[in-house]
């Protein structure tokens, strides 16, 4: 594969708060290569996104084996958490990209996308962040996914937000203590002081990644971590509720934080969890394929 070589590459991106995961297909849907880049949630403004997309891009590249493919040759499917504000949406519609196209759309609806086929089913991701994306017939709904300060229930940086706050709470002798708020303390500062100055720059990303440490202290039986946890499993129960209230029949969890959550869930939803058909790429493949969502008519920019 050269660069004078014309046939279609297809580059499928994951784009969440933790990481930006890409992959490359072949025009037969084979995986050339895959890639990493950083935090690339909407919330964060859509530059950073495609500059963690083209890092992520670059790496998955340069392990193609010698192979020359430029940017311009690549037609780009791009699920994005937190792509949910108008202004961000119109933002992406005429920002300047290097692809030979470029589409995208909210996390959600693309993993939906994939774990369906394209049909009927409701998507619930526990991840850094989270949100619930369903599809019924003609109709279409989402659930969260507002963003860190007023969303994401049921989220690994929701868990870690309110470890912080109970940490402090227990220093303070407001409540009691235990080793979890002292881990937690030991993690993001040792003082008041220095755990404000912390959360000043503090992001999601930061807040999730405490969450394995929350988890690995409730299965020690850490009665501070078990009540925090079973909070945010409640929060996540909540989403599937709502979404079996609307009488969406399978529902798919998935994200970084749905299987350290799922086993304080309530058990009785588990007849409503689907096998998926596909994942997030499957997702931004068809995306890509059907011309489905933000389709960006933008000039490319240079490399």
């Amino acid at each position: 594969m050269t660069a004078s070589d014309e046939t279609p590459v297809y580059l499928a991106a994951d784009c969440g708060g933790t990481n930006c995961r890409v992959r490359l297909f072949n025009e037969d849907g084979a995986l050339l290569s895959e890639g990493l880049g950083g935090p690339s949630n909407a919330s964060l403004g859509l530059e950073p996104v495609l500059s963690e997309v083209f890092r992520a891009t670059r790496n998955a590249l340069a392990r193609l084996n010698g192979a020359t493919i430029p940017l311009s040759r690549l037609h780009a499917g791009l699920a994005i958490a937190g792509l949910v504000e108008e202004e961000r949406r119109q933002e992406f519609l005429r920002i300047p990209h290097p692809f030979a196209s470029m589409t995208a759309e909210t996390d959600a609806f693309v993993a939906q996308l994939g774990a369906f086929a394209g049909g009927d089913g409701g998507l619930l991701i526990t991840g850094t962040g989270s949100c619930a994306f369903a599809v019924k017939g003609d109709k279409k709904f989402y659930l969260g996914g507002w963003g860190f300060p007023v969303s994401d229930q049921g989220s690994g940086a929701r868990l870690g937000h309110l470890a912080v706050r109970r940490a402090l709470q227990a220093y303070d002798d407001i409540l009691p203590t235990s080793p979890l708020c002292k881990k937690i303390l030991a993690e993001v500062g040792t003082h008041p002081p220095e755990v404000s100055g912390w959360a000043r720059t503090a992001k999601p990303a930061d807040y999730g990644a405490l969450a394995s440490t929350v988890i690995e202290y409730a299965v020690k039986e850490d009665e501070v971590a078990r009540s925090l946890v079973r909070t945010i499993a409640e929060e996540v129960n909540q989403m599937i509720r709502s979404l079996v209230r609307r009488d969406v029949k399978e529902i798919h969890h998935i994200g970084g934080f749905a299987e350290p959550i799922r086993p304080w869930l309530d058990k009785a939803h588990g007849r409503y969890l689907a096998k998926p058909r596909g994942d997030v790429f499957d997702g931004a493949l068809r995306l890509i394929n059907n011309r489905t969502g933000l389709i960006n008519k933008t000039g490319k920019a240079r490399e």
